[in-house]
């Protein structure tokens, strides 16, 4: 067996370990959230093949030192296609025909097979290129008789003499044959043709043939009608203008000029394109019989059959075999029903999570490593085994798969699984364990094995006594059942709209006058906030420092406290907290040697709290900190907070870049709890992403406080785990209320119709 093989492994918070990961299997890395899983998945091992792939293209250095990492890596590496946690953050108005690319692909069909609308006077234009026409005399039977006539727009008789002039003497006019040379011109026609050749189809006439292509350019920019002797015509047009009036055609697709091509105004769907994007006079046009406007939205179901009854030439019969097999590939994931025109907001988060899949899956490579972080984000149980076919698939083909991932279904079918830990920030990034799943079992030595296999259990409150109260909301003439002061879970399947349901829920109960605190799904990826800062505990302290002797002496005020005012931010690096080295090769980040990372002067980073600096105290964790400041409420209600949310490890001069996915999701929810602290309505959006069995029981427990302090929680999920956290169970099918009752009636009734095995995967985890 081949390894990729690692040592010296001390990429962010990884404590310097060696690795031996086979290759053509499935290695999955768990581990509790902020142990370093994404750190040596993503930010090494992508990384490095990336950088290899950068050298063999012959990228520049600034490129290559950007995707540098703390590790040697022994063995050969192969290329690497890796997807990180969460969902892209596309354009939100970016359509799925964009993103399957078929939009793309209907645009190169549109300019071969395009009927044209004209905008003068609305008749339907072909435009040709010259080798289809060529094509067309080649395929023609020998010895065939035909007409080369050239319909012309202006048929004045001073137009005409011109033409007799220039040689040009036979003509049709109205269907009747003339020699102007020898006739004089009617009086009255309707429709006239200059018969520019008659052609017996000769191996000798080819030459003769594209000679009269050439000079119908010049006569009537290439609009030409080849009649057979028994009658039957074909028309071609070289250029775009229209064959009836001459107006020039629009062949290219225009953006919409209304909404400029983004489909929608502020989300809401353009008058003008609704929401197709393109302009009326495109949507107008036709393409093998059909608008423009009604294939945009047909579904993928609904393309796909248009597609596979095409006949189209040979050249693009491969490219047509590639867009149906990715159709295929979506039918298996159940994602036929979604629209061409659908945008990204319009998606619920686990159809971008498949449509990102079905991107990885379509891909025909070889000797790949995919890199996967957290794949099942937004999927439910039935996705999750069609999610592990795939990943079979892609091993099939001498690729390599490494998933970061939490849950036992996945976990539990792994080749080889890594676990990192003990815990998340510095008190993780060592070495657990790292075995063949049959090994790794066989010894219950590590978080995950004793969570797996039965001797760790989270333990659940879920007996439901008589005094529990049941709170109805109508929802659009929908009676909704909340059981008060619980747990409740909206859940369904991919694709069934609970996101639209969880939202219209949560807006029901304001209508009515409840306190509601709705926490969305959000990325904090490209905040630059320090943990001290977001997370509003700064703000709290330098109230209390700017009142210290040493600071009044000074003069300093808030703005010298602040991370955005000049007065307040690191001279040395402007408030960045690092350094940036940039020559015409060379970009290198480091950290500044001033304020270390801190970002704030040294004058404010100097003075003294309780005997400590406060550039020590940056470096304290939340629970150094907490001894210092636990006088103070207003910080020692978010510190208890961060503590109940198993947050206490992170320090809080931490760039929050830096966290894992379940830590910064734990910590939006910690800030959106310290802004609102006045509700009895908690709606939670995927909360259990990034989070670990440990994680998820830690979890288990902070909402069980709130449970005792009377708030009615709503949570969105997709995680199966969900299903054994709660009291109360809301199932969605296709945007309304399949089933409301309580959690274990919903299980039972739900055994009959998934795999009973998979789902007591997660059921044996929970007492």
């Amino acid at each position: 067996m081949k390894y990729l093989e690692i040592k010296e492994i001390f990429t962010n918070n990884l404590k310097g370990f060696d690795l031996k990961i086979p290759l053509n299997c499935l290695v999955v890395i768990t581990g509790p959230s902020g142990a370093g899983k994404s750190s040596l998945a993503i930010d090494t091992i992508a990384k490095e093949g990336i950088r290899r792939i950068y050298q063999i293209l012959n990228y520049s250095q600034q490129t290559i030192l950007n995707n540098l990492h703390q590790a040697k890596f022994v063995s050969p590496t192969p290329p690497v296609i890796a997807i990180s946690q969460g969902v892209k953050g596309w354009n939100p108005y970016k359509t799925v025909g964009e993103f399957l690319y078929i939009y793309q692909t209907l645009f190169l069909l549109f300019q071969e097979y395009g009927e044209y609308k004209c905008s003068k006077c609305g008749e339907f234009n072909r435009v040709s290129e010259i080798n289809q026409v060529i094509k067309w005399y080649q395929d023609l039977e020998e010895g065939k008789r035909f007409y080369f006539l050239l319909p012309l727009v202006e048929t004045s008789p001073k137009a005409l003499e011109f033409l007799v002039s220039q040689g040009y003497t036979k003509y049709l006019i109205d269907e009747k044959e003339i020699d102007l040379s020898e006739e004089k011109i009617p009086n009255q026609f309707k429709k006239v043709y200059l018969v520019l050749d008659r052609i017996i189809k000769e191996k000798a006439t080819l030459e003769r043939f594209v000679e009269n292509l050439r000079i119908s350019l010049y006569l009537n920019q290439g609009r030409i009608q080849l009649r057979l002797k028994e009658g039957k015509e074909y028309i071609f047009n070289l250029k775009p203008q229209c064959l009836n009036c001459g107006n020039q055609l629009q062949i290219k697709w225009i953006k919409c000029k209304s909404c400029k091509g983004l489909g929608y105004k502020e989300k809401r769907e353009c008058e003008k394109c609704e929401g197709l994007k393109l302009d009326s006079i495109i949507l107008e046009s036709k393409m093998f019989k059909r608008h423009i406007k009604e294939i945009l939205n047909f579904t993928l179901e609904e393309f796909y059959k248009f597609l596979s009854e095409l006949k189209l030439s040979k050249n693009l019969k491969l490219w047509k075999e590639s867009i149906l097999n990715k159709l295929r590939k979506a039918f298996f994931l159940e994602m036929g029903n979604l629209k061409i025109s659908s945008p990204v907001f319009k998606l619920s988060v686990g159809e971008r999570k498949l449509l990102e899949l079905l991107f990885i899956f379509s891909t025909n490579l070889n000797n790949i490593i995919y890199v996967l972080d957290e794949p099942t984000l937004g999927l439910d149980i039935k996705r999750r085994e069609k999610l592990l076919f795939f990943l079979r698939e892609l091993i099939k083909k001498d690729n390599s798969v490494i998933v970061v991932e939490h849950d036992p279904f996945i976990i539990s079918n792994a080749d080889f699984i890594i676990e990192l830990g003990p815990e998340g920030g510095e008190r993780g990034g060592y070495l657990i364990k790292a075995d063949f799943k049959e090994k790794f079992f066989k010894t219950k030595d590590s978080l995950t094995s004793k969570y797996l296999e039965g001797e760790f259990k989270i333990r659940t409150l879920l007996s439901l006594e008589k005094k529990n109260e049941l709170i109805s909301i109508d929802l659009n003439g929908e009676k909704i059942d909340l059981l008060k002061g619980n747990i409740n879970l909206i859940y369904g399947e991919t694709g069934a709209k609970k996101t639209p349901f969880f939202y219209s829920l949560c807006e029901a109960l304001e209508k009515e006058g409840e306190k509601v605190l709705l926490i969305e799904t959000t990325f904090l990826d490209k905040k630059t906030d320090l943990v001290i800062s977001y997370t509003g505990i700064w703000d709290d302290l330098r109230e209390i420092l700017i009142k210290l002797p040493f600071a009044r002496i000074k003069g300093l005020e808030k703005r010298h406290f602040s991370f955005y005012t000049k007065e307040g931010v690191c001279s040395g690096c402007k408030g960045r907290g690092k350094k940036i080295l940039d020559t015409e090769n060379i970009k290198i980040e480091f950290l500044c040697e001033q304020c270390l990372g801190k970002r704030l002067n040294q004058e404010v980073l100097n003075l003294t709290y309780k005997g400590f600096k406060i550039s020590e105290i940056f470096d304290f964790t939340i629970d150094m900190v907490f001894p210092l400041v636990n006088n103070i409420y207003s910080i020692k209600e978010k510190i208890l907070h961060l503590k109940n949310l198993n947050l206490s490890y992170l320090k809080l001069g931490q760039d929050i870049r830096e966290l894992s996915g379940g830590e910064k999701n734990r910590l939006f929810l910690a800030k959106n709890l310290f802004d609102n602290r006045d509700f009895d309505f908690l709606f939670l959006e995927f909360p259990l992403q990034g989070l670990h069995l440990k994680d998820v029981e830690n979890f288990l427990r902070w909402l069980e406080d709130l449970k005792i302090k009377e708030k009615t929680i709503v949570i969105l999920e997709t995680n199966p785990l969900a299903i054994f956290l709660c009291n109360w169970i809301i199932e969605i099918q296709d945007g309304k209320a399949r089933f409301i009752g309580e959690s274990q009636k919903w299980v039972k009734e739900i055994e009959k119709t998934i795999n009973k095995k998979n789902l007591t995967i997660y059921q044996k985890i929970f007492d």
